[in-house]
């Protein structure tokens, strides 16, 4: 199957291609955090470097958030495009799934601002008040927990995915063909039902 995998939600950008036996990845990076600017130009480079013809492609892989506001859209409008002209099926991924299985974590807590809290365990993703965190971390040990550099502080035992660089390409390619290949209804992954997943604020009750 060859796929390819587009992320510009997180921290750094990332490129994944895996045709037969060729793979490449690419962690794409900005001082700036400029990075998600950067995406097409790397998928142009990826083509003509590899003379991939895009109509060999079987599947697209995008992480759809929650993450950058901006790089969420970057890499969702690319890959929706893609998937639309080459009329390919789409596979929408969440940051806690490819996080998770990446650095091998029970949940993820990541900053969504307003003294709110994103987090994610295998199974759930919800928004939780920061006074009401610990109340989701009874029985999950801070070594096993994934947080972003914003949650770093107040979690200092637990592993921060920004300071730890792995693969994410790579695991969005597994999980992307897991995904497509387990799946009885192919017809789910088009791209006009692949939507962002973005932190909305949640309802005050």
């Amino acid at each position: 199957m060859n796929i390819l995998a587009l992320c510009a939600a997180l921290n750094n950008s990332y490129l994944a291609y895996e045709f037969q036996n060729d793979f490449y990845s690419e962690i794409i990076k900005s001082d700036e955090n400029y990075h998600s600017l950067y995406l097409i130009p790397k998928i142009k480079k990826l083509i003509d470097d590899k003379k991939i013809n895009l109509k060999e492609l079987d599947l697209i892989v995008v992480n759809c958030g929650p993450g950058s506001f901006t790089g969420i859209r970057v890499a969702l409008s690319i890959a929706k495009v893609m998937a639309g002209e080459l009329n390919l099926p789409l596979v929408g991924l969440n940051s806690a799934e490819i996080l998770l299985k990446a650095y091998d974590k029970k949940a993820l807590i990541m900053d969504a601002r307003r003294d709110m809290f994103f987090f994610a365990t295998k199974d759930d993703i919800k928004l939780v008040y920061k006074e009401k965190i610990k109340d989701y971390l009874k029985d999950i040990d801070e070594k096993d927990i994934l947080v972003d550099k914003r949650c770093f502080e107040e979690f200092s035992n637990a592993l921060c995915f920004e300071e730890v660089e792995k693969d994410l390409g790579k695991v969005m390619i597994e999980l992307g063909k897991e995904k497509f290949e387990n799946a009885k209804d192919k017809s789910i992954f088009n791209y006009m039902t692949v939507n962002a997943n973005y932190i909305q604020t949640p309802p005050v009750v």
